[in-house]
């Protein structure tokens, strides 16, 4: 399914994920910001309707995915996207509480694949930064539910109508997911989801074929099979037609992959109708 016009040119499946949120919090009016920001912190807090919403802040060797900052200073909430499923955000939490250390509040904030929130959200939390966690799950219900409940219109309801356009497939693509990215080490499993929403952006909803040590997922779902990605007995490969094995056994490996093998794939995978 397209991503609509507002949501593209994204540099890979996370950053288009997080960019699609960001959006929400930035172009929606008031209400519908409020509502998210309390959906998130399970409380109301000052300043939110002039709050400014950035989104990858660059910070060390690294980004803060998005930033919600009071415009005085007085807090500000640092998100931290991740696709994978049993993953670790410890680091980047980190990374992105240090960067906002001149606030008076710091809320630091997981959104994952994960239902709950890992162990390393414990290990991040200390007197200078609070947790919060959300899964993706949670985000595409509220979207889903907020055009209603909110009644929203006008701008907000467009921006609102088009995020749960692109999230409603694609969070139901990534559950496909939540057996069989853990099987492969955690290194690899951001690179094997991000390979996996590359070719569903080309090919959505393919088949997965279930194996005792894993899945192979199939694209396209139904006709000749062109491209396979295949993530059995703990690690991932795909598999393209007239083209050899790639090897995905961490982000480097795929970044250094993607575009090569993205391109094959757009030229032998049948058009979307």
């Amino acid at each position: 399914m397209p991503a609509p016009r507002i949501f593209a040119s994204q540099s890979g499946p996370r950053a288009q994920w997080t960019h699609v949120l960001a959006s929400v919090l930035a172009l929606c009016g008031t209400d519908h910001r409020t509502a998210l920001m309390r959906e998130f912190l399970d409380e109301d807090i000052e300043g939110v309707d002039t709050a400014i919403v950035r989104e990858f802040v660059p910070a060390g060797d690294d980004v803060i995915d998005i930033v919600v900052q009071h415009r005085d200073r007085a807090w500000a909430l640092v998100i931290q996207t991740s696709l994978t499923f049993q993953g670790d955000l410890s680091d980047r939490l980190v990374l992105a509480a240090g960067a906002m250390s001149g606030y008076g509040r710091i809320i630091v904030m997981g959104i994952t694949a994960d239902r709950k929130p890992g162990p390393y959200m414990d290990a991040v939390a200390g007197p200078g930064a609070e947790t919060r966690y959300c899964s993706w799950l949670r985000v595409r219900d509220w979207v889903q539910e907020r055009p209603e409940r909110g009644r929203a219109e006008g701008v907000d309801l467009a921006v609102l109508q088009q995020a749960e356009y692109f999230l409603t497939p694609n969070v139901a693509e990534l559950y496909r997911l939540e057996d069989i990215v853990p099987t492969v080490p955690p290194e690899a499993r951001e690179a094997v989801t991000a390979a996996f929403f590359g070719l569903n952006d080309l090919s959505p909803a393919p088949r997965i074929d279930q194996a005792p040590d894993g899945a192979t997922a199939i694209f396209p779902r139904t006709g000749d099979t062109k491209a396979e990605l295949i993530i059995r007995g703990g690690s991932a490969r795909l598999v393209l037609e007239g083209r050899g094995d790639v090897a995905i056994g961490s982000d480097a490996d795929w970044d250094a992959a993607a575009s090569g093998s993205l391109a094959v794939a757009r030229r032998i995978l049948p058009r979307k109708r």
